[in-house]
């Protein structure tokens, strides 16, 4: 019972979390190029920014969905719950930690690690 209460409150975080990264990412983005993420740099070349980042918004509702929709009816045991659990906590810490730095325009110890890996890709 306590589980099943926090895989919904995870699905929802999540889906909050990346709601304020997309928003951020918004109404900060106006020139493709800025965004570090080179796969979404790529996205927002090619479908326009605005239009991505919402695009990548719904796309992570219809991923929780039907993560949980999975969890809760074919992976019903608490070894998957507990990983569904653990990997969103994971999730939803970067994407807060990303609207974070959207926001403030200073990085973070997350976003710190993210733009090293992104480097990797230039």
């Amino acid at each position: 019972m306590v589980t099943d209460i926090l895989l919904i409150v995870i699905s929802i975080m999540i889906i909050v979390s990346k709601f304020f990264d997309c928003y951020t990412t918004s109404i900060l983005i106006t020139n493709p190029n800025q965004e570090k993420n080179p796969i979404a740099r790529k996205l927002f070349k090619k479908f326009g920014s605005q239009k991505a980042i919402w695009g990548i918004f719904g796309l992570t509702i219809l991923i929780v969905a039907i993560s949980f929709w999975l969890l809760i009816t074919l992976y019903n045991t608490n070894f998957y719950k507990v990983m569904y659990i653990v990997v969103g906590l994971f999730v939803t810490f970067i994407q807060f930690a990303v609207a974070h730095t959207n926001k403030t325009r200073n990085l973070n110890f997350v976003t710190r690690i993210l733009l090293k890996k992104y480097s990797k890709y230039e």
